[in-house]
């Protein structure tokens, strides 16, 4: 299980949108895991698919911490990230701020299929929703994340 604990992060702080708070979302999640796993029979293990029942619990571990907190600082992200030109670093702290401003269930979706890499059936698996409507909320998704994208283009960008 250790093995995911990176893209388990990843996906928390994309919920939660805070590192300190991503890192206690992941080991709360991780706590929960082998406490569950303690009291699951041999047979359950071995049909068990760990990957989307991990995002699964994490997924439900930051959402309790979102309902909480009843607010994501949005300024949090920009300490993070990793060596990088300027230009490409803003726009991926642009595309994030986007991406913190979709609904949860559209922020969930994207952020699995295109951060996280998932296919369509396994995002299913994680979220409990059916296919056709993980499909419908990464579209919609996408479809405002270029939208917002597009209107928060500064004025006068092409000035040098």
């Amino acid at each position: 299980m250790e093995r995911h604990y990176g893209e388990l992060y990843r996906y928390a702080f994309s919920v939660l949108r805070e590192e300190g708070a991503a890192e206690d979302a992941v080991q709360d999640a991780f706590e929960r895991a082998f406490s569950a796993l303690g009291r699951y029979s041999e047979e359950r293990l071995r049909a068990m698919r760990l990957r989307p029942w991990m995002y699964r619990i994490t997924l439900n571990v930051a959402r309790n911490r979102l309902r909480q907190r009843r607010e994501v600082p949005v300024e949090e992200i920009y300490g993070v990230g990793g060596a990088g030109h300027d230009e490409e670093r803003e726009g991926v702290m642009d595309a994030l701020d986007a991406l913190g401003k979709l609904p949860e269930r559209q922020r969930v979706a994207v952020t699995l299929r295109y951060l996280q890499d998932m296919p369509y059936a396994e995002i299913s698996g994680v979220t409990g929703w059916p296919e056709g409507t993980a499909k419908t909320l990464v579209r919609r998704g996408l479809m405002r994340l270029r939208s917002l994208m597009v209107v928060e283009e500064p004025e006068g960008g092409g000035q040098g």
